[in-house]
């Protein structure tokens, strides 16, 4: 019995243990990152500056608007502005009701950042950086879900874990009943 587990210990093990590395590197690299900076909250700026729909929410904006929204907003210089009006599967603006205004800007050292604005009420709804884009690869690695990187009730997850739970058991019991 033992020489059996001991094989299969060793193998699941193995197996299993990339999955486990994959874990551990995306965990250390959510502990190091701020949430808030993952999601952009350093580009917002709290104005009391209105929206040009504020009061009126069935006239959608222009793309000049939606610019100006963005340096209104954001410490952010926008270049240019996109409507988006179809979902893509695992995109940044996922969740998110469409249309939606992608708003191409850059920070003050250069870097893209895409700044999504609703085209009816002009809230910049979410703004999306590379540092936001390695967390969102890295949480669909974490979850197991690799292109949507949503679904955490997803069945690879699922086995994983219990197969991570039983090699962990089994190397304890293992540990323990070992051959002198």
């Amino acid at each position: 019995m033992k020489i059996t587990l001991r094989k299969f210990h060793k193998y699941i093990s193995l197996i299993v243990s990339v999955q486990l590395l994959l874990w551990t590197i995306s965990g250390i690299y959510f502990s190091f990152n701020k949430i808030e900076n993952v999601r952009g909250e350093q580009y917002r700026i709290e104005n009391k500056v209105p929206s040009p729909n504020q009061k009126e929410q069935t006239k959608m904006l222009s793309t000049g608007e939606a610019k100006e929204i963005v340096s209104l907003k954001t410490t952010l210089t926008p270049i240019q502005s996109l409507l988006i009006e179809e979902e893509v599967r695992g995109s940044e603006f996922r969740g998110r009701n469409l249309p939606l205004y992608k708003v191409i800007s850059e920070n003050e050292k250069g870097k893209k950042i895409n700044v999504y604005v609703d085209p009816f009420s002009g809230e910049v709804s979410a703004i999306r950086s590379l540092q936001w884009r390695i967390w969102d690869f890295m949480w669909g690695i974490h979850i197991m879900d690799w292109v949507e990187r949503d679904n955490i009730d997803n069945l690879w997850l699922k086995v994983f874990s219990f197969i991570a739970l039983f090699t962990s058991l089994s190397g304890i019991i293992l540990f323990f009943n070992r051959r002198t």
